[in-house]
């Protein structure tokens, strides 16, 4: 053994099979039994293993007590001519060295772990706070999109709430202006057909038989007469302006009774104190009056229903009749009569903010139902 290898090792034992102790630089423990270890075993199967600091095992003991870093080295023994393993040779070198390497090393790792971690920490802060900023100003974005969209609602609903109005007053001033009509036809042409027609009936009194000309004329006045108060009835709605909704619905029921022999079911639900416009009301009276006309001519001999539903927020009237139907499809377009029936009653509904809805097949009967969302309004 060179110098500096003896200066190197500090002790040295030479184990045979069963973890006996053959020789040792410590004679106190040659002959001796030892637990084999792990290092031990691992040389006894043929491979060379080493254990630094590893110093606390019973056969380590005058090592461990020597204060020195050391390392244990196991390596196999092999008989020449076999190969095979015969002993294990045991040494505790001196690893001041190694344990500065350890230490620098340890120091090292450490070092790129924890500059690894800031970094990472760093690059995460940094993602993070990217994120932040960008959730933020989308937050932002989106927040100012939001008032915007609720300006906008809130726009639209204004010009909604004009639109009403305006179609409300329209309406309103509609009606006034065909009652206003329907009374100067009543006042003024009625009444001179009328006057001609006795003037005419004076004119021949006192012959006792009429030329047929005459005749002719006086039938002609008496149809003309007739054709023009039924225009003038169409035209007038009745003074309804301080009527309530249950007044509205008999006014409607009871004027087409005068002239249609369907009697019409009436049911009235809900409270009756709602207060409507001027334009609501006309609304119900004309929806009533077109459908339960609509129920005589189509539908003649057929049970008819009519339903008033008045809660605080909306009114709701059902017509229903079961006669033979129809296909809905032809109630959106203009009568060959050149009346505008369902389409135009669509249409008034629709304009003052209601809801209209016709439900019928053929053979199956018909449902039409109006309803109305009343809104205080001046009837000036």
């Amino acid at each position: 053994m060179t110098q500096p290898m003896r200066d190197r090792i500090v002790s040295f034992k030479f184990w045979k099979q069963g973890g006996v102790i053959a020789h040792a630089s410590d004679p106190t423990i040659i002959g001796r039994r030892f637990d084999p270890t792990d290092d031990l075993s691992r040389a006894w199967s043929g491979e060379i293993s080493g254990s630094f600091e590893d110093l606390d095992h019973a056969e380590s003991a005058a090592e461990a007590a020597l204060g020195i870093p050391l390392l244990e080295v196991y390596s196999p023994i092999r008989e020449l001519w076999s190969g095979e393993i015969i002993a294990v040779a045991e040494f505790y070198e001196k690893a001041e060295q190694l344990e500065v390497d350890m230490a620098r090393a340890r120091r090292t790792s450490w070092l790129v772990v924890g500059s690894a971690f800031a970094a990472s920490t760093i690059v995460l802060f940094s993602i993070v706070a990217i994120g932040d900023n960008t959730i933020r100003r989308q937050g932002r974005l989106l927040e100012r999109r939001l008032k915007e969209s609720e300006q906008m609602a809130e726009q639209n609903a204004r010009l909604r709430s004009r639109v009403v109005e305006a179609s409300e007053r329209y309406a309103t001033q509609t009606d006034r202006f065909l009652k206003k009509l329907g009374s100067e036809l009543h006042d003024g042409p009625a009444q001179y057909l009328s006057l001609a027609a006795l003037r005419l009936e004076a004119a021949f009194s006192d012959r006792p038989e009429k030329p047929a000309e005459a005749e002719e004329i006086q039938q002609s006045l008496q149809k003309s007469l007739a054709e023009i108060r039924a225009l003038s009835r169409g035209l007038s709605a009745p003074d309804i302006d301080n009527l309530a909704l249950i007044d509205v619905v008999k006014r409607a029921i009871e004027d087409h009774s005068e002239h249609s022999p369907l009697r019409p079911d009436v049911s009235l639900q809900g409270s009756q104190m709602i207060e409507l416009s001027v334009s609501d009301k006309l609304c119900v009276f004309r929806f009533l009056q077109e459908t339960l006309s609509n129920a005589a001519r189509y539908a003649p001999n057929s049970r008819c229903t009519v339903i008033c539903e008045a809660h605080n927020d909306r009114v709701v009237i059902h017509v229903n009749d079961d006669g033979p139907g129809f296909d809905p499809s032809d109630g959106k377009v203009l009568r060959d009569d050149g009346g505008q029936g369902l389409l135009g009653l669509r249409d008034r509904v629709e304009s003052i903010g209601g809801r209209f809805e016709v439900r019928s097949s053929p053979g199956k009967g018909t449902s039409v139902t109006m309803t109305l969302f009343p809104r205080k309004m001046s009837t000036s």
